[in-house]
């Protein structure tokens, strides 16, 4: 991991670790390769995107939407303090408890907050930032980094989330796609006319 992202998700996680569906960091262990490894509890599951993509976990529609208001109540979290997670994917929500059909046994925790910022910093301010257009909004792509990623922006993000856990974890505009392609379905990006 980079020293100085991983330093500043570590003081996010040192702050918010108190939510439900966020993952705990215990803390950090530097080691002599100049890196910085997070030790945080254990998703026995793994992340959502994997299982979803390999056929573990086929969830119903209403198992679905309990894993997808528990996000949402991370995501409440996260806005409440004034940051935005940046960076909404399958991948980046680890599993604990599965249930195909009970909605009430299934609990997940939102992990990765290295692209977590303030609400409202514009994206030319924040030399950290590292855009999945897959998962950005087209008004923050089209702008070019002068608008402000917001709580906004994230609930674009978190309609891709969706898309992705109910397409059974597919890579949104498939994986063989790319991101200028992306950015002209978006409307990001004019198409020359042959």
């Amino acid at each position: 991991m980079h020293e100085a992202s991983t330093e500043y998700e570590v003081s996010f996680y040192k702050e918010f670790n108190n939510d439900l569906h966020i993952t705990n960091t215990f803390g950090f262990v530097e080691n002599n390769l100049r890196s910085i490894m997070l030790l945080q509890e254990r998703a026995p599951h793994g992340h959502l995107q994997e299982l979803l993509k390999n056929n573990l976990f086929e969830p119903t529609p209403m198992v679905l939407i309990a894993i997808f208001l528990q996000i949402i109540d991370a995501m409440i979290y996260v806005t409440d303090q004034g940051m935005i997670h940046g960076d909404l994917r399958c991948s980046n929500v680890l599993v604990f408890q599965m249930d195909t059909s009970k909605p009430k046994e299934n609990f997940v925790k939102l992990t990765n907050f290295v692209q977590a910022r303030p609400n409202k910093r514009s994206l030319l301010e924040d030399r950290r930032l590292i855009i999945s257009v897959e998962y950005c909004a087209p008004e923050i792509l089209r702008s070019t980094g002068r608008l402000n990623y917001s709580e906004l922006s994230e609930v674009y993000s978190m309609g891709v989330l969706m898309w992705e856990a109910c397409s059974q974890g597919k890579f949104p505009y498939g994986s063989a796609i790319s991101s200028k392609e992306i950015r002209q379905k978006k409307g990001c990006i004019k198409s020359k006319i042959v």
